[in-house]
């Protein structure tokens, strides 16, 4: 819900924001497997439930006015509130079934659920509540002189975070305080040359941690068969970056573009493996080769690249109802970990997308693909490295209109067959890691998921 109110009066006007939203996520799941690879087949049924309710209530106030003709000057202030409140109930029953039930199952006509117990355990309850409240004021000066635009403002972001966890194994609870504050200037000009623009700007921006990654609590295989650790003391990210770009007309509609980018990053926000004491790496709770993954500042970095944007018709061609578009963006980033230099954790080096649309004015309808695909990707963390390939992804439309509201459109995405591989490497220590020799490797992994393509058809209507 968003109430707005504005007010002309003699020295400019005041425009009054107020809005309040939330949701209630409630999720049951149940999960039942039978491991055959061991001396007696092993049951396990895994029954979830979670409850997550957030709100959020803001309100922002501005008043702006004219300097001169061709200057406008704004102040305002913005408040925020936040609250989550998330519990995660969670057991698990396991047992040994007789031997003889390896004999003749068939996966195809059986399934795990006919061994399914009456009853289960009382269920483990992990519960987190975030508050998290933002006091921010700002200035924004803007101004127009012939074919130069230009804004320049400043903006002072306050952060109060309270934060409460407990699990299983803090019953109790920990509650955590975190505040933090930033100044945040911005500058940015446009520049009109004949059918092109070119725009620079430069800004200091702020990135709060994920309210996922800052509950002190504990979550057993959260990212596969590794646990999770929250870290409420995490740092928000803060970056100085700029953007140097180029756009240029091609008839009524058409654009082709280029954009350079810089971004000088402070307190990286990563995974990170746990240690126990000793340096060796913290064991998961699904045993030998898992880990306890928990968020960390990792230190300053940088990430900077090229992207190029082009979008136009092709009536030059005697194909009017024809549009054409493409996007490639070529990335590099460095910061250094425990172990030296590094791109940032899981960065494709390159990420592009092409595609087409038809119009047929004539039978109110059109159809258009689009072809996805991005590069290799590294990720590393004390006692894991990871290689990831991926996939191709092609997505085709269909859409046809009755009158002028009512559009029925059929989708298909993911018509190749989408791929993801990945290669581990498995340490024990940080001196394996260092090392690298064969006697210093306690796993290798490969592991290649493909997925099946996606049919969706939609019926809009508007009125």
């Amino acid at each position: 819900v968003i109430g707005k109110l504005d007010q002309e009066w003699s020295l400019g006007e005041t425009q009054l924001r107020v809005g309040y939203a939330s949701f209630d996520d409630f999720q049951d799941e149940f999960e039942y497997e039978i491991d055959f690879n061991r001396s007696a087949p092993r049951f396990t049924g895994d029954l979830t439930v979670l409850d997550i309710e957030d709100s959020e209530f803001f309100v922002n106030l501005e008043h702006q006015f004219e300097l001169n003709d061709n200057i406008e000057f704004a102040i305002g202030g913005f408040l925020q509130n936040k609250d989550r409140e998330t519990q995660l109930l969670e057991v698990r029953e396991r047992f040994n079934l007789a031997a003889s039930v390896r004999t003749g199952y068939d996966q195809f006509s059986r399934n795990p659920g006919e061994f399914v117990p009456a009853t289960f355990d009382p269920f483990d309850e992990t519960f987190s509540n975030i508050q998290e409240d933002r006091r921010d004021l700002y200035a924004l000066i803007e101004g127009e002189f012939d074919n130069l635009t230009f804004e320049a403002g400043v903006r002072w972001e306050s952060t109060s975070t309270e934060i409460f966890g407990r699990d299983p194994n803090n019953p109790t609870g920990t509650t955590v305080s975190n505040d933090y504050d930033e100044f945040l200037p911005s500058a940015s000009l446009k520049l009109e040359v004949g059918d092109g623009r070119i725009t620079l700007s430069g800004a200091r921006t702020l990135r709060r941690p994920n309210f996922d990654f800052i509950a002190p609590i504990e979550l057993e295989a959260e990212f596969g068969d590794n646990d999770f650790r929250g870290n409420p003391l995490l740092l928000p990210e803060t970056a100085w970056g700029g953007d140097l770009g180029y756009e240029h007309k091609i008839g009524k509609t058409g654009v082709i573009g280029v954009n350079v980018f810089y971004r000088d990053v402070t307190n990286l926000t990563e995974l990170a493996t746990a240690l126990e004491p000793d340096g060796t790496v913290e064991e998961g709770s699904e045993g030998d080769g898992t880990f306890v993954l928990t968020p960390r500042n990792t230190g300053d970095g940088e990430v900077y690249g090229i992207e190029f944007d082009a979008s136009f018709g092709l009536a030059f061609l005697g194909l009017p109802d024809t549009g054409v578009f493409g996007n490639l963006a070529i990335l590099d980033s460095n910061i250094t970990d425990e172990f030296g230099e590094r791109r940032f954790n899981d960065q494709s080096r390159f990420v592009y997308n092409f595609g087409a649309i038809q119009n047929l004015p004539k039978f109110g309808a059109a159809f258009g693909a689009t072809y996805r695909k991005q590069g290799e990707a590294f990720g590393r963390v004390v006692g894991e490295e990871v290689f990831t390939r991926y996939g191709a992804d092609l997505e085709i439309f269909v859409e046809k209109r009755f009158g002028d509201s009512f559009t029925i459109r059929a989708v298909g995405t993911n018509l190749l067959d989408g791929t993801k591989d990945e290669d581990f490497n498995k340490f024990n220590t940080v001196a394996d890691q260092e090392l690298r020799g064969s006697d210093n490797f306690d796993e290798y992994e490969l592991e290649s998921e493909r997925a099946g393509p996606v049919f969706q058809i939609v019926a809009r209507y508007a009125f």
